[in-house]
This record gives structure tokens, C-alpha cells and sequence, in this order.
């Protein structure tokens, strides 16, 4: 597999792209020293579309891991690896990848549970090597499903990975219920993922 895929989360809208050099999330004070504290940050709301008959769960999430953004880029664009640390996520395949490497067709199968049955969909996601990865949804079981992973260096040895997705299922489904799902989720996806960073070897 020539690049290596993304999370998604996932799991994770057409949202416009955000430029690299414009954080998607400016962390405050409090938020970062949560952070050197080893805690993960989660932040949700809900965000209503122009119709206002729907809302799409909107949810930010933080951690800082002690290791090199490299790292970091490496295992979560690594499909397999993905299986390990994303919850209920059972069959992530790169169904296409450009000629540069810098962008890729992601399938994604996630079993969210009793509230939501099994979900297929497929997304495409953008990369900046060690910097960030935008993803938005093409097709499968939601009407929105974007976001971007975005990484910084905090001193020379780690690095602060924050990430933010818009989400609505095409099937009913009250958003109070998906933000409180992600929220669950997420701080367990973000420690798993940096035991993972900090326990990796070194890349030559």
C-alpha cells in the first residue's frame, strides 16, 4: 500500500479546506495545560445548518504526545493501525490513492452501537505531510462527515495533534446522541493513539 491511510475517525460536510498556515483551533491557557498535564481535551457543540430543521454535531479534541509530528503522521495515516486504536471501527481500505501521494479514497466501516447500526462510508482525505489531513465525506451512510487533523510541534520531541468533525448520519438520529458518543469515544481513541506515538521505535 503506497500511502499510508488516515483515521478518521474517521471517523470521522464538504467543509472548506482550511489553509495549513491557519490553525482550525486555537487552544486556550486553561486548554493547554490540560494538555501538559497529559489530559485530552474534548470540546462539542451543536452547529445548525441553514435549513434549521437539522444540526450536525460538531466536536474538538486535543492531546499532546511525546514524540516527533513524523511519527504521529506515520501511524495514523496506517490503515491497519487503525483497527487498533479507533473504537468499533471494523474494515478501513484505501480504495484509491493520487499519483503524488498526497491524497487518498478511504472506506470505512464503524459499528457505533445500539443507537446507530453498522456504517459504511467512504471520504476522501488531504495530506500535509506532518502537518495536517482534511477530510471530507463522498458517499456511504451520512450526509456530512468532515474535518481536519492538524499537528504542531511542541519542543523538539512532541507534538500537540487536534482534530475537528462535523457530523450528520442520513438516517434519524438525535445529534445530542452522536456528540455524546464522540465525546466518549474520542479521549480513548487519543490515548491509545499516543501510546502507540510514544512507544513506537525511533525512524531511522
Amino acid at each position: 500500500m503506497s500511502r499510508r491511510w488516515l483515521l478518521a475517525v474517521a471517523v470521522l460536510a464538504s467543509a472548506t479546506q482550511l489553509a495549513v498556515a491557519a490553525p482550525d483551533w486555537a487552544l486556550d491557557a486553561t486548554q493547554r495545560a490540560a494538555l501538559q498535564r497529559g489530559e485530552v481535551v474534548v470540546v462539542a457543540n451543536e452547529s445548525a445548518d441553514s435549513s434549521e430543521a437539522r444540526r450536525a454535531a460538531v466536536v474538538r479534541a486535543a492531546v499532546r504526545i511525546k514524540a516527533p509530528a513524523a511519527r504521529v503522521f506515520s501511524e495514523m495515516t496506517d490503515c491497519k493501525a487503525a483497527l487498533q486504536y479507533v473504537p468499533k471501527m471494523k474494515r478501513c481500505v484505501v480504495l484509491e490513492t493520487s499519483a503524488d501521494g498526497r491524497s487518498q479514497v478511504v472506506e470505512h466501516e464503524v459499528d457505533y452501537g445500539w443507537f446507530m447500526p453498522s456504517v459504511s462510508y467512504v471520504f476522501r482525505a488531504d495530506y500535509v505531510p506532518n502537518r495536517s489531513i482534511d477530510f471530507r465525506h463522498l458517499r456511504g451512510d451520512f450526509r456530512e462527515n468532515s474535518g481536519r487533523w492538524e499537528l504542531t510541534s511542541d519542543g523538539a520531541e512532541a507534538t500537540i495533534l487536534t482534530y475537528r468533525v462535523r457530523m450528520v448520519p442520513a438516517f434519524r438520529v438525535p445529534q445530542w446522541l452522536v456528540r455524546a458518543s464522540l465525546k466518549r469515544e474520542l479521549p480513548e481513541l487519543l490515548r491509545v493513539l499516543r501510546s502507540r506515538c510514544e512507544l513506537a521505535e525511533p525512524t531511522p
